[in-house]
């Protein structure tokens, strides 16, 4: 399992997240914070996307993913989401590296899993 996730497609620059080392990231925060019932350690997507600066008709992202079906979210929707990347003190396994969140309504018992690649449209 690769524990980056890239961030590739209609941007300025395609850049490599990763989750591994956001323990000592000062923007991580607590799950149950925004998610009650959630456990774990959180970051939002947010940051990522503009140092990846998606061209200005990006519209669309496609999380590409190794198991399951792509997931198509609008750009909006994947700025208001979050990361979370470690569930009892520990990197998420084996569905990580990271499990993204929806913020606009999306199940919070149903995260997109199996996160390889997101591709700016």
């Amino acid at each position: 399992m690769n524990d980056v996730i890239m961030i590739t497609g209609k941007v300025a620059y395609q850049i490599n997240v990763d989750p591994s080392i956001w323990i000592f990231d000062d923007r991580r925060f607590d799950m149950q914070d925004r998610f009650p019932g959630v456990d774990g350690l959180g970051m939002e997507l947010a940051p990522f996307l503009e140092h990846a600066r998606p061209e200005e008709d990006a519209s669309r992202m496609v999380i590409h993913r190794r198991e399951g079906n792509p997931v198509l979210l609008s750009l909006e929707q994947a700025r208001s989401a979050v990361l979370q990347f470690a569930r009892e003190g520990k990197p998420i396994r084996p569905d990580g590296p990271a499990l993204l969140y929806l913020t606009d309504g999306g199940d919070p018992t149903r995260p997109i899993s199996h996160i390889e690649r997101m591709e700016i449209r």
